[in-house]
């Protein structure tokens, strides 16, 4: 057929149009998860552009200075040539980024069956590069096009052939998901075992998706499957080839680490006869994945396939497995309990929030795959004892599962997996399906037969107690009893890595404070919260919350306890406040990784309990103590490792909140002080300041809500946004601080209303002890003119917050749009967080009472 010039360059100017509207809405190239894209569209670009008439091409997108610069990184850790020895190199895959600076004749000996490592883009780029022509890169190429995914249509496969990978993902899954190896039993069983064994020892112990192509995905998914075959395949080569020193990598250099490939690893180790003869790696595999997943934010992405549902269900497969080797006695020495707590964490998560994404349809996303992946991650839940209250719930979501899949078909775009471009593989996805079917219907006993070891039995005893209180509350009062259920029992995993912190900044003992009751209902208000809302914030953000907010109960004790006492109404505690922070930049204070605080001076804090216990004694000595109780507490959260890592806009206003915060409370006891020292009445005299503006200043900043919330836009900057301002405009950062000020009212408002009775007792400073509310008729009616003003101050809350959001969405760039999306869904998660905790106030106060002391 002949086509005019005219007609194609009318094509390429329409091609070139539709490029450029793509690459507008690309933002999110940091976590693009596809093959070498950091190698191949920088290059696809300059080829572009040097083939535009007088390179008269400009491509400006958003995330292009980004790309530029992993392109950059990864070039600067590359050399060339490595492609040219005769060990093969992954970068072998993506031939097309070198064009014009290779020498194709140089390569030609890695190519094998026709292909240059199984890539048919690889393969054209070698055939366009080399100086002679190859009839058998041809003749691989014309097979693809004729016999391949588009069947002659034109498209063209990113990957070609698949071999292993189909051979080892067909026998895993089945014989995972309650099939054994009898059961399937025939000529086609024997002939994928043969496949997989006989490539294993043809190349060495290490094979990749199809022949010469090593990744330690489908050799682990190969020793597994052989392993459930009947037959033992050692991992030693793979350990050998893979491991690094915190993580197994994929291939052997990779832009980013898979999780999925981890996971892939930990399940090939955990069905080894002898799992101890791995526990290194065990350990090291497990550590990577929960700091994996803790740092995910909303779903968890992987490189080897889009949807979440898949790296959920292995996660689900792999840490179940691993609580069954450590109930069984092994292990139990090389899983610590922190990293005991964060694997419940991660298994737990990864499972309820199958169960609250599901669609009323009973599918995941309208995707028959997904909803194979959802069905097999909640069947290896059931098996889990902490699931037990949840056994009903699980099986419902599987049943409803089960009949969509019976009344749908596989649809042609369910396209999952991903190298260079998104495909399917009809007999994995077909195999996905009977292994759902298989397992939702596999026969289980009535509780949980795995995770007797977790010793979580006796805080869900405790946070039980929680239920009925929750329920009283109007964020959890209309939510079904199990998703609260759900959220309590979570929470419980988190309660453990509290407890071990709480003595972290404050000592308690020798003080005068009562038992810290409120530390195990704080990990619900942020779980519960999180998935009532569905926001599914990282579990990293919610923990290092769960820690601000016990520093908030603790140092709210702390200076009534401690620092009240050394310095009564002396002026001196707020010139050690501005020492603490005058002194931030001194050297012996540090953090670790993990935020916990780590001293190179540990003599400075011996013997504190003893210094608290004889403060009356020693003034110098008890000044001392709150000076370096202060100051741990201040560097823990303005050295806080995603602090340091967050923009310095954030940072000031964290480092300005803390220090008014600190100050405000020392301003509370000099209030109280004088309170106190009036002989009569409930009311205080002369007060310094009207109501209206106490309760702004004072009486808000002494919460910790203002500097909490700075702190998590810190986090929120360092994690999400790459270090980017949370708020970036004028209009922005007015609005948020605006939040921030009725977000400290309201929580002041309604901390007074639950603790009248405990305020009046210690004779501290409340809400209801202005002058203003002596117009009040009794107790009760104060209390019903305070709760008048809370709900005054949450509905300018709630129109800050829609105005926030109406700017943000004004003012919106292409490169932020899934950040701004985030941060938003995020404050609105902490408001939620704090509106919690002021219906909690009402129905209960949740502070400790702190000791009266007798009269001397």
């Amino acid at each position: 057929m002949a086509v005019s010039p005219n007609d194609i360059s009318q094509r390429i100017e329409r091609g070139f149009a539709s490029l450029k509207l793509q690459l507008s809405q690309w933002d999110d190239v940091e976590k693009s998860n596809h093959i070498g894209v950091e190698l191949i569209v920088p290059a696809l670009f300059s080829y572009l552009q040097r083939e535009s008439e007088n390179g008269s091409l400009v491509l400006d997108f958003p995330c292009k200075i980004n790309l530029e610069c992993m392109h950059k990184e990864r070039m600067s850790q590359f050399n060339l040539s490595t492609l040219y020895a005769q060990q093969p190199s992954s970068a072998l895959h993506s031939l097309e980024a070198f064009l014009g600076e290779l020498d194709f004749d140089r390569v030609s000996h890695h190519m094998y069956h026709g292909s240059m490592m199984a890539s048919p883009s690889s393969t054209a780029a070698y055939l366009i590069g080399a100086s002679q022509w190859s009839d058998e890169a041809e003749s691989y190429l014309r097979h693809i096009v004729s016999n391949g995914v588009g069947h002659g249509d034109g498209g063209i496969a990113g990957t070609y052939p698949t071999t292993h990978f189909e051979c080892s993902w067909i026998l895993a899954t089945l014989l995972q998901a309650g099939f054994h190896h009898d059961d399937l039993e025939c000529e086609g069983f024997q002939g994928l075992v043969g496949i997989l064994r006989a490539s294993l020892e043809d190349e060495g112990g290490i094979i990749g998706f199809a022949p010469h192509t090593a990744d330690v995905d489908d050799t682990a998914k190969a020793i597994l499957a052989l392993k459930l075959s009947g037959q033992d395949v050692s991992p030693d080569t793979m350990i050998k080839i893979f491991e690094r020193r915190d993580h197994f990598t994929t291939f052997g250099t990779e832009r980013d680490p898979s999780l999925t490939s981890n996971l892939h690893v930990l399940l090939c180790l955990l069905h080894q006869p002898a799992v101890s003869q791995y526990s290194s790696q065990i350990v090291k595999a497990t550590r990577f994945i929960c700091q994996m997943w803790w740092s995910n934010d909303y779903r968890v992405k992987d490189k080897w396939n889009l949807s979440h549902l898949y790296p959920s269900m292995l996660l689900a497969e792999a840490l179940t497995r691993l609580v069954l080797v450590i109930d069984s006695g092994e292990l139990l020495d090389d899983i610590d309990s922190d990293l005991r707590c964060r694997l419940s964490v991660s298994l737990f998560q990864a499972c309820l929030r199958i169960m609250l994404d599901q669609s009323e349809d009973g599918s995941w996303d309208g995707s028959q795959e997904q909803t194979c992946y959802a069905i097999l991650a909640l069947s290896h839940a059931r098996r889990v004892s902490f699931f037990d209250d949840l056994r009903h719930e699980i099986q419902t979501c599987m049943n409803k599962g089960v009949a969509w899949l019976r009344s749908s078909i596989l649809q042609p775009e369910d396209l999952p997996w991903t190298s260079k471009t998104a495909y399917n593989l009809a007999f994995v996805a077909e195999v996905y399906k009977v292994a759902a079917l298989k397992a939702a219907h596999c026969t289980t006993s009535s509780k949980g037969e795995i995770g007797h070891s977790l010793p979580f039995a006796s805080i869900l005893g405790e946070l039980e107690g929680h239920l009925h209180l929750v329920r009283q509350t109007a964020l959890f009062a209309p939510l079904d009893e199990w998703q609260v259920r759900a959220s309590l029992i979570e929470s419980s995993f988190f309660v453990p890595l509290l407890q071990a912190q709480r003595l972290q900044i404050y000592p308690r003992e020798g003080s005068d404070v009562g038992a810290d009751k409120y530390l195990s209902i704080i990990p619900f208000t942020w779980v519960g919260c999180n998935n009532r809302t569905r926001t599914f914030a990282s579990a990293s953000w919610m923990y290092d919350m769960m820690m601000l907010s016990l520093l908030g109960y603790q140092t709210d004790e702390f200076i009534e306890a401690v620092a009240g006492p050394a310095f009564g109404q002396s002026k001196r505690l707020h010139s050690v406040i501005d020492q603490v922070f005058n002194g931030l930049h001194n050297e012996g204070w540090s953090l670790t990784s993990n935020g916990n605080m780590d001293f190179d001076t540990p003599n400075a804090l011996k013997n504190i309990s003893n210094q608290i216990q004889n403060i009356h004694d020693s003034s110098s000595l008890a000044i001392e103590c709150v000076e370096v109780s202060l100051t741990k507490f201040v560097k823990y959260v303005t050295n806080h490792e995603s602090v340091c890592r967050s923009s310095s806009w954030d940072r000031e206003q964290l480092v300005q909140e803390c220090r008014t915060f600190l100050h405000a409370h020392a301003t509370q006891l000099e209030d109280n002080a004088r309170f106190a020292s009036q002989k009569t009445g409930d009311i205080l005299n002369s007060p310094a300041q009207t109501y209206y503006n106490w309760v702004r200043t004072t009486g808000g900043n002494h919460v910790a809500c203002a500097y909490s919330l700075a702190f998590s836009n810190c986090l929120v900057s360092a994690n999400i946004g790459h270090g980017k301002e949370v708020y970036p405009t004028v209009v922005q950062k007015y609005l948020s601080n605006a939040i921030a000020r009725h977000l400290t009212t309201m929580c002041r408002i309604y901390n007074d209303v639950g603790s009248i009775l405990r305020d009046s007792n210690e004779r501290n400073v409340n809400s209801i002890h202005f002058p203003e509310f002596s117009g009040c008729v009794g107790q009760e009616g104060r209390k019903k003119c305070l709760t008048q003003l809370g709900e005054y101050e949450h509905a300018c809350l709630n129109l800050a917050l829609h105005e926030l959001s109406q700017e943000t969405i004004r003012r919106q760039i292409p490169s932020r749009i899934e950040f701004d999306s985030r941060k938003l869904s995020i404050l609105r998660l902490f408001c939620d967080v704090t509106d919690l905790y002021d219906q909690l106030y009402v129905v209960r106060d949740l502070s400790s009472a702190i000791r009266a002391k007798e009269s001397s």
